[in-house]
């Protein structure tokens, strides 16, 4: 049968319509639907933790560091959610439950020294870095009615708060002790009032090291700045030590001494000073003396007193728990 060209082409250009209608005609395919293969994340802020120690908030919240519960009870210690243990004494019948106010805290637990005004950490023994929420730490230790052995110190950022293990005559069963660092260091910032000893016996059996005449309260008369020790001096003029010592340094005035430091035993370390006029107060003498032991470091700025007649000594620095990479001196 013969078809003409225009019924050809018309029947092509038809065709052509009719698919392009249809194709315009179906419906888009639907999305496929959300399964656990191609989940759809939703993205959310953070929750920001408390710095807080939700634990601590049960017993009180205006000290600034947090509290040590003597003889704690197995109520206190249920409430925790991470309870580290540290033995120092085997056998102890006494223990401590040392629950940080903030999370994150440090806490260290460190044999001590005496510096002649108070102990100070010195061997670490222990050391919890950055505690979580609702932790407490067990240790297990005497209060000695002697001697104190060890010292816990708690620290969050800038702040720190010293417990010495020591007896008080307060210690019991569910005692709660506070530590707060405010009181210390203001105590500290006023200075120290030094008096003339008393004691005629003080410097028996120490060796005079060093000596320097200044006249520290402007009178006319010289006082005499003194170093003793229990350490031998050569004849060649060579410091004969042991691994430690007593030491003390005193300001001379007349028949009067001034223990500018206590003495005391002092470990793989002395005293030291430096003396200096300040013209920028009133031509005032001031006397540096450095304590240094072979695990800590403290400045003490001396200055008379002219209304008490006596010399004021300042903390003006202090590190502990060091060891010393290089001293030269």
């Amino acid at each position: 049968m013969k078809i003409n060209k225009n019924w050809r082409t018309f029947l092509i250009v038809s065709t052509m319509v009719s698919v392009l209608f249809v194709g315009c005609g179906q419906e888009e395919p639907s999305k496929a639907p959300i399964t656990s293969q191609n989940p759809t994340v939703e993205t959310t802020a953070p929750i920001e933790s408390s710095i807080y120690n939700t634990i601590y908030e049960n017993y009180n919240n205006v000290t600034d560091l947090g509290i040590i519960i003597n003889s704690p009870s197995e109520k206190d210690l249920s409430h925790l959610n991470t309870l580290d243990s540290y033995v120092y004494e085997e056998g102890s019948k006494e223990s401590m439950l040392i629950i940080p106010k903030y999370n994150g805290s440090k806490i260290t637990i460190s044999t001590v020294e005496y510096t002649g005004e108070r102990y100070i950490p010195k061997d670490v023994l222990y050391t919890k870095e950055a505690t979580t929420e609702g932790y407490g730490l067990l240790v297990k230790a005497n209060h000695p009615e002697g001697i104190p052995q060890i010292i816990i110190t708690v620290s969050y950022e800038n702040k720190s708060c010293e417990y010495l293990v020591t007896y008080d005559g307060k210690i019991g069963k569910d005692s709660i002790k506070y530590l707060s660092v405010g009181a210390e260091e203001g105590k500290r910032r006023e200075g120290d009032l030094i008096t003339p000893i008393q004691d005629s016996t003080y410097l028996d059996g120490l060796n005079l090291f060093s000596s320097y005449e200044v006249d520290m309260d402007k009178d006319g008369n010289n006082e005499t700045i003194e170093v003793y020790s229990q350490g031998e001096i050569s004849e060649a003029g060579e410091y004969l030590m042991d691994d430690g010592q007593q030491w003390t340094l005193v300001l001379r005035k007349g028949d009067e001494i001034y223990p500018l430091f206590e003495k005391s035993y002092i470990q793989l370390g002395g005293l030291e000073y430096i003396v200096y006029v300040d013209y920028n107060d009133y031509e005032n003498i001031h006397i540096i003396v450095t304590y240094k032991s072979g695990a800590a470091l403290i400045y003490y700025d001396c200055t008379y007193d002219e209304e008490s007649g006596n010399i004021i000594r300042n903390e003006f620095y202090e590190a502990n728990n060091i060891s010393k990479l290089k001293d030269w001196n």
